[in-house]
């Protein structure tokens, strides 16, 4: 920051315009959008005197254009409270979702597989902006901003209408106008005339560089239900979000891209049984981002010498390795307090192989449960697995 200190305005304004330009982009830039707001500043400075106020004019620059290009100024020492309270509504610019938690998403991020849209839309006093897209073919996440609420919550705890509790029954809302203003409920998406999806919400966005939580951001992920729709590489997302305390929406129409190439898709159709269980594996995909396996299943559970008493298994789950053995992680795992059913349809993501394997094993396991549901874990406080050997099945990759 040192060296834009001893420039004058005009020269800082070039150095910047030039860092810019040079600057690593991700195949959906952010460069326009610097470019034009450097511009805009250039034009508000022409505008206005010289002399006083010159020196706080530079450090409003500086510091503005170290936040659009990724610095780490943001609540440091260098930047007083006063200007660190107004950075905290400067829009976000650049990618959020390489600062995840998820690997992936950094990884998808960070090699040009996501897109910006940077659409904005604002209702009384309060603008909502759709800033990142990932999309791999299978997997899709964005990332939502928010201006105008000085509130860290993103996410609504008012009950929408018409929720129920567990027991069917209605519960009670509070009316809109006594909400507080700002917080977003829960996404509505609907693509190519679909709605029907499983998603995960979160204001955890991640943090940046100098370890500080990504403050009026939060992410939708779409984790089931998009497989069977065989989408295009290139469609419309439409996304409806209610926000408390406002009466009419925020929505949105947002292109969706598949940056991800490389990806195999397989519609095995492969069965493999045992005693009365069954399942058949309908589709694997292989991203660069996710490793997807789609598969229904029937039949009771089979029981164990260990799994007797009051102890029983839980629902049949599934891992996957490679040619050597080698595992990935699934994403979410769902653990139900109730006893198994007898037909399940598994939509599960997984984390990427390191490169595609030439074959994949799926091995089928169960949980061992308690008459609470609670789950027995092993001597590492890990979830005890018990795999079924006679249930794998292995399935060539063939590109």
């Amino acid at each position: 920051m040192n060296e834009w200190s001893d420039l004058t305005e005009e020269e800082l304004m070039a150095h910047l315009r030039r860092t810019v330009k040079q600057k690593e982009m991700p195949q959906e830039s952010y460069a326009n959008q610097i470019m034009e707001r450097l511009n805009e500043m250039s034009r508000s400075s022409r505008s206005e005197r010289i002399g006083r106020g010159t020196w706080k004019k530079k450090t409003a620059i500086s510091v503005t254009a170290a936040a659009m290009l990724g610095g780490v100024v943001m609540g440091s020492g260098f930047v007083s409270p006063v200007m660190a309270d107004a950075l905290k509504n400067v829009p976000w610019i650049g990618s959020v979702f390489q600062y995840n938690s998820d690997s992936t998403l950094q990884k998808a991020s960070t090699t040009g597989l996501t897109t910006a849209p940077n659409l904005s839309v604002t209702r009384d006093g309060v603008t909502l902006s759709i800033k990142e897209v990932m999309f791999d073919g299978t997997r899709l996440a964005f990332a939502i901003e928010r201006q105008g609420v000085d509130d860290d919550t993103m996410l609504s705890p008012y009950p929408p209408a018409g929720a129920k509790d567990e027991k069917g029954n209605l519960i009670q809302t509070v009316p809109l106008e006594q909400q507080k203003k700002g917080y977003i409920y829960m996404p509505e998406v609907n693509i190519q005339g679909h709605s029907k999806f499983f998603g995960m919400f979160t204001d955890a966005v991640g943090k940046t560089e100098d370890g500080h939580l990504i403050r009026n951001m939060a992410m939708y992920e779409l984790t089931k239900g998009l497989t069977e729709l065989n989408l295009p590489e290139a469609f419309d997302m439409s996304v409806k979000l209610n926000v408390t305390g406002i009466q009419e929406p925020f929505e949105f129409v947002v292109p969706v891209k598949n940056l991800a190439k490389g990806a195999v898709v397989l519609h095995p159709d492969q069965t493999q049984s045992s005693g009365g269980f069954s399942y058949t594996v309908k589709q694997v995909d292989l991203t660069p981002i996710t490793t997807r396996l789609v598969l229904d299943s029937k039949g009771s559970v089979p029981v164990t010498s260990e799994q007797t008493g009051d102890l029983s298994p839980s629902k049949m789950y599934y891992d996957i390795v490679d040619q050597d053995g080698n595992p990935v992680k699934q994403n979410m795992i769902g653990y139900f307090n109730s006893s198994p059913g007898t037909e399940y349809h598994e939509d599960e993501a997984y984390k990427p192989f390191d490169k595609t394997p030439t074959s994949i094993t799926i091995k089928p396991y169960t949980l061992t449960v308690k008459k609470d549901w609670t789950i027995v874990s092993d001597s590492k406080g890990e979830p005890l697995k018990t795999y079924h050997k006679d249930l794998e099945m292995t399935i060539p990759v063939v590109q």
